[in-house]
């Protein structure tokens, strides 16, 4: 098949965390096995743009990939140059794959895709979420409400957009059920996404390299700074946890907002964490696997999660994990017993934490659990191959349509 995905950012605009994660292994593993792969995007890097062409196509893994100036307004993703080739080029392709609402990409990309008759997926990542509508936690952005975008959206080009798709593309259960309100009839599709196999890499030998951790136990938080992430919750349920034990230590690998930084570098230090606490900053590839192989036990309480990349890397790494049901992958982890799902409570984070930590053969149990389960349910080839099915199901809707509707 000739697929389409249009996306705001692409690799390497790792900032934007899971949702480009998630694109570029995905278009990958469809490339790999055979389909011709596309990709639309602009070269947003936060307030910059990222080094590369634009305007002419650029191979990476197989995959053909358009990047196109970023016009105002940013925030928008707003591109004359992506409108012009997306009217141009859409109809070469049988299916187009968009990865984002609210944003200018998917309304164009939509917009032609009906236009010349393309049947096209969204992947909302989360976004229809009624909860995520409102996002009472952010309160570090700098742009436009989010409230208001997100109700203007749905009053005026989202109507068309989301009315228009030929099915929504879920990587959850938990993110299929919660958008029922906002969605409209088209179908839903559950595909998760997967993990890149990892090597057998050498631990990052953390514990040598700051002498906090020494002879601690290490409880990672491994995500973009986000405050939606649940950092708040992690650190005040290990603030309680430390005034009955000292054999742990956290780090905390990911980067965020510089002002955010701060303010949890300052609460750490108001939960008297400030002793036993390592801020690592950004890891990525081989980096990140090392630090995952010297961590005792994964935590993330998202407040909202429609996924969780890190969740899956830390799976796939063999970690047992502590999540809360804020994570829509919480039934899948807890079916399967590779970690413990709680709620936004810091007791009840801090004792699910404790719990593992003072318990080897569970966190062992729990890890092997964990590795099982990423390897059967979490792959790209598992998600391509998912996908795939998804396309094709699409398309033999589309010929009955058409069939169905000639006199």
């Amino acid at each position: 098949m000739k697929l389409l995905h249009v996306i705001p950012s692409f690799a390497p605009a790792w900032r934007y965390g899971g949702p480009v994660v998630g694109a570029l292994g995905l278009t990958r593993e469809l490339a790999r096995q055979g389909h011709q792969v596309t990709v639309f995007t602009t070269n947003a890097d936060g307030p910059g743009a990222l080094d590369v062409p634009v305007g002419r196509p650029v191979p990476l893994d197989g995959v053909e990939v358009w990047y196109f100036s970023r016009d105002r307004p940013r925030w928008y993703y707003f591109s004359w140059p992506m409108a012009r080739a997306l009217r141009e080029r859409v109809s070469e392709f049988d299916v187009v794959h968009i990865h984002s609402i609210y944003l200018w990409p998917t309304t164009i990309a939509a917009y032609w895709s009906r236009k010349w008759g393309v049947p096209y997926l969204i992947r909302p990542a989360g976004s229809l979420d009624p909860v995520l509508i409102s996002r009472p936690y952010e309160c570090w952005t700098t742009t436009l409400p989010s409230r208001v975008k997100k109700w203007a959206y749905f009053r005026t080009a989202g109507r068309l957009d989301l009315g228009g798709a030929a099915g929504f593309h879920f990587t959850s259960r938990g993110e299929m059920e919660a958008s029922g309100p906002s969605r409209p009839r088209a179908p839903g599709y559950v595909v998760p996404m997967g993990v890149d196999p990892h090597p057998a890499a050498e631990a990052a030998d953390l514990r040598a390299r700051y002498p906090v951790l020494a002879g601690k136990k290490i409880v990672l938080f491994l995500s973009r700074l986000d405050p939606k992430k649940g950092l708040d919750i992690l650190i005040s349920a290990l603030g309680r946890l430390a005034s009955g034990r000292d054999d742990f230590a956290l780090v905390v690998a990911g980067s965020g907002p510089a002002a955010y930084e701060r303010h949890l570098a300052a609460l750490a230090a108001d939960n008297g964490l400030a002793g036993r606490t390592v801020f690592l900053g950004l890891v990525q590839g081989d980096d990140k696997w090392a630090v995952l192989r010297d961590a005792d036990v994964f935590v993330l309480p998202s407040y909202r999660e429609n996924f969780g990349f890190a969740v899956v890397e830390a799976l796939a790494a063999g970690l047992p994990v502590v999540i809360s049901d804020g994570v829509n992958i919480h039934r899948e982890i807890g079916d399967a017993g590779a970690g413990i799902v709680t709620g936004l409570d810091p007791e009840e984070v801090g004792a699910a934490v404790g719990r593992l930590l003072g318990d080897d053969r569970l966190r062992e149990d729990m890890g092997a659990a964990a590795e099982s389960l990423a390897s059967r349910r979490f792959t790209w080839t598992a998600s391509a191959e998912g996908i795939t099915r998804v396309y094709e199901e699409v398309l033999g809707l589309r010929t009955a349509e058409a069939r169905d509707a000639t006199p």
